[in-house]
């Protein structure tokens, strides 16, 4: 009951900008524990107003804390002028802040005193609930299309290397006669080799002995 009450009031209501089941299971077991021991008469009397009066502001399962201001708090120009009469300074990231459209709402039930607040949580808008819903579509459907061209990306890289290493082990790499005195005695022809040697597994002191001992070219 308590998701679908802010599930109802707004589609975007859901993790991570509200709090995940676990969170929530373990904020309203700490709140029935206070409220045993208050009915038991356990604690002071100002714990006991303290908690009564938890009971009259909004069980907040929003995972942003960011204070929101009032345009008529802060003398904003658009006071009363735009459907949206409030600001926030939030540095949340873009998935877990309060929609836009309940922060006037979120403003009143956290600074309520007693009894109601100016807003309350109403019957579901269908339009603006239906609106969400598919701009979340459209949000989930761009990342999953996102999320495949960079598995396209990853298998074209994966497939090229792959093929390199065949053309790799097609072509056979030849000895290299590192006692060789003439350019034709360097590589092994009977072989077949289809291309030059491109890479060698001699040492520094062998290419070393090769440079020394220059070889001769057949005329």
């Amino acid at each position: 009951p308590l998701l679908h009450q802010w599930t109802k009031a707004n589609a975007l209501f859901k993790p991570p900008v509200i709090n995940q089941c676990r969170t929530i299971e373990l904020k309203l077991t700490k709140l029935w524990h206070k409220a045993v021991e208050t009915s038991l008469g356990k604690g002071n009397l100002a714990r006991k107003n303290e908690f009564l009066h938890t009971l009259d502001t909004l069980f907040d399962i929003l995972t942003c804390k960011c204070s929101i201001q009032l345009c008529s708090e802060s003398n904003c120009s658009h006071s009363g002028k735009r459907e949206n009469n409030s600001h926030i300074d939030c540095g949340c990231p873009r998935e877990k802040k309060i929609p836009v459209l309940e922060l006037e709402f979120i403003k009143a039930q956290r600074t309520k005193a007693e009894g109601q607040g100016s807003m309350q949580m109403g019957s579901i808008d269908y339009s603006e609930t239906k609106k969400q819903i598919a701009n979340a579509k459209k949000r989930e459907q761009i990342r999953e299309r996102e999320q495949k061209k960079k598995m396209k990306s990853e298998e074209a890289i994966q497939r090229e290397e792959e093929l390199c290493q065949d053309v790799y082990h097609f072509f056979d790499i030849p000895p290299i006669n590192v006692n060789a005195t003439k350019l034709s005695e360097l590589v092994d022809l009977s072989l077949e080799v289809l291309e030059p040697p491109l890479i060698t597994s001699l040492t520094s002191q062998e290419l070393r002995n090769l440079k020394e001992t220059p070889m001769q070219v057949p005329k």
